[in-house]
């Protein structure tokens, strides 16, 4: 494969990855758009300008989308066993294309749920394969496979600008506050256009490594291999080589047949070498969603604006472009600092930014909850970002990689799904209305759900410090 096909097809399968951020973030910005929270009336169109959704239905189709992801995921070994690779990255954009379409001309909110589920599917494909498509370019040629570092981290880059680029469409479209009726239609058609294009350019994507179905993605290299793999889990990672990965964990040992046959969940779970490493990939996995990253990205508008009411949306546009911006030097910073020590620096910054970000919600200040929120994102990004989905490869020996992406990537929905549902709820539970006649009035109290995230990042800190052992 050349150069020029390699990036070409690299910004193809990115397509995928920036679907699933977009998604993460497009109702954040446009929300008063969506649910008629300001008082515009403009002439009326065939479309009814927004859906009037409460707290309780803007949640559910807010969570919608990770339901969708979950079975997306769930279901990607049967789309690459039916088309492939490269078919099954195809797929998602046909989804999106449908989804985005039932999302754009909705006429209901059950119709905006049932879009916004389809996409999830189709998000939930893609943060399966395209990891696995750009592990297959890289090893296309010797020139590309020295890059493989590299090209493995455009995965998570294309997510961050989705997530980004939402925020700013939201921005654009639909004024400065996001309230400018019915334009959040026009936020949700810009995945359908991303979408089209890569539906159209399907066939002029050279991937040689990628083509054919029934590939097996996640086999161990032959003996003799020269690719290495990280050990992880120490302050400074060592190199083993692959073929001595599967020895000391596999349950066969004796024979390099073990080293390339694919493990079940139960045979992970039910062996003692295997059953530690994989329920802590899956806790960091529920961890990542549990330190509230995604209570930020999916609410920050709503939470931000009754504190900052002409500017929470800029705020919110500020905190996607943080966390883009972040995620770069966590690309430089991943093998010289180590897994281990990047992921509690990121931790331990995310609880005390939590912390402060829930005093300044419940006293009102706007400096402080700006900066904090803002700090909060970027502690995400250097590390709890990026890490887990490198653990997945790098806690286990090969044949185990299917089985444990399997599980942290459903944990790590479920949790998705969780936050996505009850934060909200939980947000008014442990806050009171200043008007209590008036449920719907501005609030007291707003911050404290930030202090449950703080004792989840506190606790689980605790477990990665004594999961991820020095010299494992």
């Amino acid at each position: 494969m050349s150069d020029r096909s390699a990036v070409i097809s690299i910004v193809w399968a990115c397509l995928s990855s920036w679907y699933y951020g977009y998604h993460l973030s497009e109702l954040n910005f446009p929300v008063a758009s969506l649910t008629c929270l300001s008082p515009a009336f403009p002439t009326p169109s065939r479309l009814p300008l927004c859906l009037n959704l409460d707290a309780s239905l803007y949640g559910l189709i807010t969570a919608i989308f990770t339901i969708g992801g979950l079975i997306g995921s769930l279901s990607s070994s049967w789309m690459v066993e039916k088309e492939g690779l490269k078919g099954g990255l195809a797929w998602t954009g046909y989804l999106n294309l449908i989804g985005v379409l039932g999302m754009g001309i909705a006429p209901h909110w059950v119709v905006l749920a049932g879009g916004r589920f389809i996409t999830g599917v189709s998000s939930g494909i893609a943060v399966c394969l395209v990891p696995p498509f750009l592990s297959q370019v890289a090893r296309s040629s010797p020139e590309l496979a020295s890059k493989s570092g590299q090209i493995g981290t455009m995965n998570q880059l294309a997510i961050v600008l989705g997530i980004c680029s939402a925020q700013i469409a939201g921005l654009l479209l639909t004024g400065e506050r996001g309230d400018i009726p019915g334009s959040w239609r026009y936020v949700v058609a810009i995945s359908g256009l991303v979408a089209a294009v890569q539906v159209a350019t399907t066939n002029q994507i050279v991937s040689p490594f990628v083509d054919a179905p029934n590939e097996a993605i996640f086999t161990a290299p032959e003996e003799g291999d020269e690719e290495a793999e990280v050990e992880v889990g120490l302050e400074s990672p060592t190199i083993r080589r692959a073929d001595e990965a599967a020895s000391p964990l596999l349950p066969d040992t004796a024979s390099k047949d073990s080293a390339n046959t694919q493990l079940s969940l139960r045979s992970v779970l039910s062996n003692s070498s295997l059953r530690g490493p994989a329920l802590l990939c899956a806790s960091i996995m529920a961890l990542q969603q549990f330190s509230g990253v995604n209570a930020v990205m999916f609410y920050s508008t709503p939470v931000l604006r009754p504190l900052l009411p002409t500017s929470a949306g800029l705020v919110g546009v500020g905190i996607t472009v943080v966390n883009a911006i972040m995620t770069l030097p966590a690309i430089f910073l991943m093998d010289r600092l180590g897994r281990k020590t990047l992921i509690l620096a990121s931790i331990g910054g995310m609880a005390v930014t939590s912390a402060l970000l829930a005093i300044g919600l419940n006293e009102g200040h706007q400096s402080l909850s700006a900066v904090s929120i803002i700090a909060f994102i970027a502690s995400f990004s250097i590390g709890l970002g990026p890490v887990p989905f490198l653990l997945i490869s790098e806690l286990v020996p090969s044949p185990a990689v299917p089985a444990l992406s399997s599980l942290s990537l459903s944990t790590n929905w479920i949790s998705n799904c969780f936050i996505a549902i009850f934060f909200l709820p939980i947000r008014n539970l442990l806050s009171t209305p200043v008007d209590r006649n008036d449920p719907d009035s501005d609030r007291r109290g707003e911050g404290r759900v930030f202090y449950l995230f703080t004792g989840v990042l506190i606790l689980g800190g605790i477990v990665v410090s004594r999961g991820l052992k020095s010299g494992r």
